[in-house]
This record gives C-alpha cells, sequence and structure tokens, in this order.
C-alpha cells in the first residue's frame, strides 16, 4: 500500500515534465494577408468604330502623301518663311475671335479678355494679324474651340473618329467642328475666295505640323495608337484646364 502510494507521488511529480518533453504537433502559422491597394487601371480610349477609323487613317495617309504633303513641299519650298509666319498669324487673329467667345461661355473671363485684347491689338498694330504684337507683348495664345466648351459644360467626349482630310476627333469634337463651320463668315462667302481661304489655313497649318508629324512617324510602332492616344490627351487636358481656370469674378478677387 505504501509502495502504491510512492509510486502515485513520483508519477505525480514527474508527469508535468514529460508532457513538456514530449514534441508538440507542428501546426502551421497562419497569417492575414495584406491588404492590397486598389490600383485604378487606366481606362481604354473608347474607339467603338476602330474598323473604320483605321480604314479612313489609311485613306487619309493615302492623299497625304499623293496630293497633301507635295503641296506642303511646295508651298514651304517657294514661300519665305516670313510670308508663311504672316500667314499662320492672320488665320491665328482671327482664331482668337473664336477663342475669346468660348473662354466666356466656359466662364473663364480673364482668359477671354486676353484673347480680345489680342484680337484689338494684332488687328492694328499687328497689320491685320500679320504681326503677333500681342506675344510680344506676353499676351500668348491659348487654344480653346467649341468642343472644349461642351466638355467644360461635363458632354461626355463620345467614341473617337478619325474624320476624312481632317484627322482625330470624337463626336463632341465633331459636333463642335459643326458649330465652327456653321458660325465661319467663310462658310457664306462666294465659293471660290471661300474654299481658297479655307485651304489656305489648312495648308499653313499642315505645313506647321510637318515636324511633328516625322516625330510621330519616327517614334512609334503602330501610329494610328499613337495619334489616338495623343489626340484623346491633349483634348483631356484642354477641358481640365478650362474647367480649373479662375473665371472673371474669381480673377477680380
Amino acid at each position: 500500500m505504501k509502495r502504491n502510494i510512492a509510486a502515485l507521488v513520483i508519477v505525480a511529480i514527474i508527469a508535468p515534465s514529460l508532457a513538456f518533453a514530449v514534441p508538440a504537433k507542428k501546426t502551421k502559422l497562419i497569417i492575414a494577408p495584406l491588404p492590397l491597394e486598389d490600383v485604378a487601371e487606366p481606362t481604354p480610349p473608347n474607339d467603338f468604330f476602330e474598323p473604320v477609323n483605321r480604314f479612313t487613317f489609311a485613306i487619309n495617309d493615302g492623299v497625304d502623301a499623293v496630293i497633301v504633303n507635295p503641296m506642303v513641299a511646295i508651298w514651304n519650298g517657294v514661300m519665305p518663311s516670313f510670308v508663311r509666319t504672316g500667314v499662320g498669324n492672320f488665320f491665328n487673329n482671327l482664331d482668337d475671335i473664336y477663342v475669346g467667345i468660348n473662354h466666356l461661355l466656359q466662364g473663364n473671363g480673364s482668359r477671354a479678355s486676353v484673347d480680345l485684347e489680342r484680337v484689338a491689338i494684332n488687328s492694328t498694330v499687328g497689320i491685320g494679324g500679320l504681326v503677333d504684337v500681342g506675344a510680344k507683348m506676353g499676351l500668348n495664345k491659348v487654344d480653346g474651340d467649341f468642343g472644349q466648351t461642351l466638355g467644360v459644360w461635363g458632354i461626355p467626349s463620345g467614341p473617337y473618329v478619325i474624320l476624312p482630310l481632317i484627322g482625330p476627333s470624337t463626336v463632341r469634337e465633331t459636333a463642335g467642328r459643326g458649330v465652327r463651320i456653321m458660325t465661319d463668315p467663310r462658310t457664306y462667302m462666294d465659293a471660290v475666295p471661300s474654299y481658297s481661304l479655307m485651304g489656305l489655313e489648312y495648308l499653313q497649318t499642315r505645313a506647321d505640323a510637318k515636324a511633328n508629324e516625322g516625330l510621330i512617324a519616327a517614334s512609334s510602332l503602330d501610329r494610328y495608337v499613337f495619334i489616338r492616344n495623343l489626340y484623346l490627351q491633349k483634348r483631356a487636358l484642354m477641358v481640365k484646364s478650362g474647367r480649373e481656370a479662375p473665371n472673371s469674378s474669381q480673377a477680380a478677387k
């Protein structure tokens, strides 16, 4: 009896140490995954009409190669630089009227005042707009059109489109171009002076863009995608600039 009691006492003393000596069963340590930040993927361009756009893009390239580029080469080769600059300044001066009206429609009175001041100075001191005196006075030209105004008003751009001869646009910008054509006095002139002035402006615009066209051709494997993305980014920045620009009341403060 005494032996049994002694044995139980020994077991009671040794058992806890034996329990610690037995290797514990391995368990997997479960660690909660770190929360990943939501990374916003870039919004793909709205190019619903891409097959038609690429076809029109190819047609425009063909017209450029056969007609426009040779005419631009002749224009740049025959006309002195000061004549080409004067022609560009003349049409920019006319455009400043349109730009100023659109800045007013956007509520950007401070920009509109600069646009209209440029028109007043260049139309008088600048000899009908042939010399950009306003830029020399620090009144730099700012782009603007009715497509931008629609964007500032909250109208979405809609699908990307390629217009014959004109090139990149969107449904919204095309509507803006339509308004520009309807409000352009040249639209209501006789055919010869109307088409002559429009053709001269188009020729000078393409001549000014010639250097950029060469840069695009050298820097992109898919010119269509490169031009599309560049155009859409430019238009988005124009709309953003129009929304963020201070209006006349803010400028006064």
